[in-house]
């Protein structure tokens, strides 16, 4: 449940509790269902009946109501995409599949970097060149899962999921405005599914890149950009800048 919704319920059942309390309280207005005069115990029931209806429905219809997605407000860091991916999530939604792994990505890759970056203090001093390659591409890698994510995101956020729910309830129309529709909602998953698929490219890279430190105890800066593991890793983080 987003933040935005639980919001909505907590005031509306808040107000349904108050104006409960202000009717009959003694100290207030003091209605009673059983005592008082015909018309004073009339209001009473009929405010326990109203108030009834409106827990209710006004929750039901609360719980109900698919939210308009403001989702890339406060993204400053790649943790910040955790909650946003969070709030986005809605059951049966065409990208909930994949924003399930974007979250596992995100903290698989804080992980692996982790991971690297300690074995690297262990083999070299931060001072060395080897070190300062190494952190270089960790950094490169960093940045661009963190475009990654957000470039998701903003797709996701623009993708208008009651229409194009609709469009599949009713049946697709083979007509030039339902196609031309169609086209669109599918460029946007295709976007979302190959950028997620970038990111698990990425952390197949890194898990690489880990075997093959792994592997040496000092390595010369010459041979560091020789791995294969860096070549790969150089050749997808540069492919990947020009995928936005």
């Amino acid at each position: 449940m987003s933040p935005k919704k639980r919001k909505h319920l907590i005031i509306l059942n808040a107000v349904i509790v108050l104006v409960n309390i202000a009717l009959f309280s003694k100290a207030l207005l003091g209605l009673s269902l059983f005592d008082g005069t015909p018309l004073t115990i009339s209001l009473a029931w009929t405010a326990i009946i109203v108030s009834v209806i409106a827990f209710f429905k006004g929750n039901s219809l609360i719980l109900e109501q698919k939210e308009t997605r403001h989702l890339m407000q406060d993204i400053r860091s790649l943790n910040d995409c955790i909650p946003v991916f969070q709030e986005a999530i809605h059951k049966g939604d065409v990208f909930d599949k994949n924003i399930l792994k974007n979250i596992d990505q995100i903290k698989r890759f804080k992980r692996k970097h982790d991971t690297i970056n300690d074995i690297l203090l262990q083999k070299f001093s931060a001072g060395e060149m080897s070190f300062q390659k190494f952190s270089s591409v960790l950094h490169d890698v960093g940045d661009v899962i963190y475009a990654n994510m957000r470039s998701i995101l903003n797709k996701i956020s623009a993708f208008d999921v009651e229409e194009y729910e609709t469009m599949h309830k009713k049946g697709f129309k083979a007509n030039k405005f339902s196609e031309e529709k169609m086209a669109i909602y599918n460029e946007y998953i295709v976007f979302v599914n190959d950028a997620t698929q970038t990111n698990e490219d990425i952390l197949l890279k890194m898990d690489k890149m880990l075997l093959e430190i792994s592997r040496y105890n000092s390595l010369e800066d010459g041979d560091v950009k020789k791995l294969p593991a860096i070549i790969e890793m150089d050749e997808l983080i540069k492919n990947a800048n020009l995928y936005k």
